[in-house]
């Protein structure tokens, strides 16, 4: 195996269950870039060039394998007409939930004009730059909120709450998420990403009953992704073991989870085609530098396998010390 091969190659054939030379990371890194900047993630969302700065010089210094759009729900929530509240320079905005949405108004949304201004807009026209400088041998990654979180922050509700008083009303307000969704999904797909995340922790909580329906919810979403030759992958947070072999059933292409072993899923999964991204917990990734490396020599002591990936189960902390995430490197460098 070319020891040269690039950090696109690497993470495209992970989806592929190629032999690889080392195990790719991929961390979620967006308010610890700005951070390191000492820009605030708000001057970053007023101007692209900032935006790609501050996402490339990190990647440059740390070296992992994917540089993801911006960590930040309330996005995908601002574009749905929310107001924004910002909070503080290494936090990104909060969402003033609206407890009578009216979700017909989703039809309505011009999806691809919010594209071309405001924060939509910084985060398009930010990774359409890195991809024309990067996109060759770097993968790209855009990361939004899954159809339950941005349904709950829009009005504010317990959702799973919902699903037991209300659960046809309920399922109508998520199915009009999703389309909305789908739209969004297809600008950045337009962009030719390599992977497309859907961050989404309800998953994980929602009543087994509901999965099937879920899935078909879901489907024109991952359909679309796959029809523009990206990878879907879905973060729902910490999850139990029992939860995970219903997530797998979704349908995505990997799925993210902290404390399993490759044996273990391919139990879970039952020869479903998911790859997994093997989590570190983010926090974690913020403590003392011995404990993290005591976590790591125990995740990666089974060495390089197929079809697994390194991950971080949520945003790396903008308070992560970077010599946390150099160990990271070094130790998946030496295999």
């Amino acid at each position: 195996m070319n020891n040269e091969i690039t950090s696109k190659k690497l993470v495209r054939g992970v989806f592929e269950s190629a032999d690889l030379p080392r195990l790719p990371f991929i961390p979620w890194i967006f308010t610890h870039a700005a951070r390191l900047e000492q820009i605030p993630v708000q001057r970053i969302f007023n101007d692209p060039t900032q935006y790609v700065k501050c996402l490339q010089n990190t990647r440059k210094l740390y070296g992992y394998d994917t540089i993801a759009s911006s960590f930040d729900p309330s996005l995908e929530m601002e574009i749905c007409g929310c107001p924004i509240n910002l909070r503080g320079d290494y936090e990104v905005p909060a969402i003033s939930p609206r407890p009578d949405f009216n979700f017909g108004y989703l039809n309505d949304v011009d999806v691809e004009g919010a594209s071309k201004t405001g924060r939509f807009g910084t985060v398009i026209e930010s990774l359409r730059r890195i991809n024309m400088v990067s996109g060759p041998s770097l993968a790209l990654a855009a990361v939004v909120s899954g159809p339950l979180t941005i349904t709950a922050g829009l009005t504010g509700r317990a959702l799973v709450e919902d699903f037991t008083e209300k659960p046809e009303e309920t399922m109508k307000t998520v199915e009009a998420t999703a389309v909305f969704l789908l739209k969004v999904v297809q600008i950045y797909c337009q962009l030719q990403l390599d992977i497309i995340v859907i961050v989404d922790r309800l998953m994980a909580v929602l009543p087994t009953a509901y999965l099937s329906w879920l899935k078909s919810t879901l489907s024109p979403i991952i359909n679309n992704i796959r029809f523009y030759n990206s990878y879907s992958v879905l973060l729902p947070g910490e999850s139990l073991p029992e939860k995970l072999t219903g997530l797998v059933a979704l349908g995505f292409d990997g799925v993210i989870a902290p404390g399993i072993d490759l044996n273990t899923w391919n139990r879970l999964k039952g020869g479903q085609s998911c790859i997994l991204g093997k989590a570190i917990p983010s926090n974690l990734l913020a403590s003392n530098k011995e404990e993290l490396q005591g976590y790591l020599e125990i995740l990666l002591k089974a060495g390089i396998e197929r079809g697994t990936f390194l991950t971080t189960d949520w945003e790396v902390p903008p308070d992560t010390p970077p010599e946390n995430i150099h160990l990271i490197m070094n130790m998946i460098s030496q295999g």
